[in-house]
């Protein structure tokens, strides 16, 4: 490991080895990260350390930074020096979806993980759903157990109730941001998403059910943040979201 003086001086890089940087990926890993300077080079360490360790696995990370305002967009540049990194940096909010989006866009490979990086979700199932990949069908995450504010899992929990209304299905976590598949199913369904901002991925499992395509479940480890808070999901925030995909969703379900 070594240290990086200036601005990354209490910063440590793993050393990669560089004919690692050159092998065609197979997995792209979207990251849509906002003000995480202080998460994200744990995040990107520990998710590189668990994909080096599956067979079969070449990846790239694709990091959508969101007009951070607290070096984010610095440490990404830094980063993408010791790690195989796409830098999709914007100077100004374009919100969580459409950050979802232009990184699902940007991929080249065959196979797309989307996760956030706020490091919540844990590596432990990924050599798994490696195993499981598939071009005819989804794998979602299924938070167990889910460790989130109270606000939040109330505000979950009542939205579920209206998601099965609108489109019925067994999945348990249908919001879970950890989903994997074939980068020609993300192309089939993003286009159905236009309607969606913060809540995307229950628009998404909603256009998978709409598209006929399968999304099978597995559990995922889920932890607290790795530190700060929640940037999206504050309490003034909620009357907005609930609005906005309410009526992102019915417009989903009914074009």
């Amino acid at each position: 490991m070594v240290g990086f003086p200036g601005l990354f001086a209490n910063r440590w890089f793993e050393i990669v080895n560089p004919k690692d940087l050159i092998k065609q990926p197979n997995l792209s890993l979207v990251l849509p990260v906002y003000n995480e300077a202080k998460a994200l080079q744990i995040v990107v360490s520990e998710w590189d350390a668990a994909l080096r360790r599956v067979t079969g696995v070449s990846h790239v990370f694709i990091i959508c930074e969101d007009g951070s305002t607290d070096g984010t967009a610095d440490l990404i540049v830094e980063l993408g020096r010791h790690y195989p990194v796409i830098n999709n940096s914007v100077p100004l909010r374009r919100g969580y979806g459409q950050a979802i989006r232009d990184g699902i866009a940007l991929s080249k490979t065959d196979y797309i993980l989307c996760t956030d990086g706020d490091g919540q979700i844990g590596q432990d199932q990924i050599a798994t759903v490696w195993a499981r990949r598939s071009d005819d069908r989804f794998i979602i995450g299924c938070r167990h157990p889910r460790i989130d504010p109270r606000t939040r899992l109330i505000y979950s929990k009542l939205f579920m109730l209206y998601h099965k209304v609108l489109f019925p299905s067994r999945l348990h976590d249908p919001s879970c941001p950890f989903v994997f598949g074939h980068r020609t199913l993300f192309q089939k369904v993003m286009p159905l998403l236009a309607h969606i901002r913060e809540g995307l991925w229950w628009g998404f499992t909603g256009a998978c059910w709409k598209l006929k395509i399968p999304v099978d479940e597995i559990k995922v480890l889920h932890r607290e943040r790795i530190t700060g808070d929640t940037q999206i999901y504050r309490l003034w925030k909620m009357p907005g979201i609930i609005f906005r995909n309410v009526v992102g969703l019915l417009k989903l379900r009914f074009a």
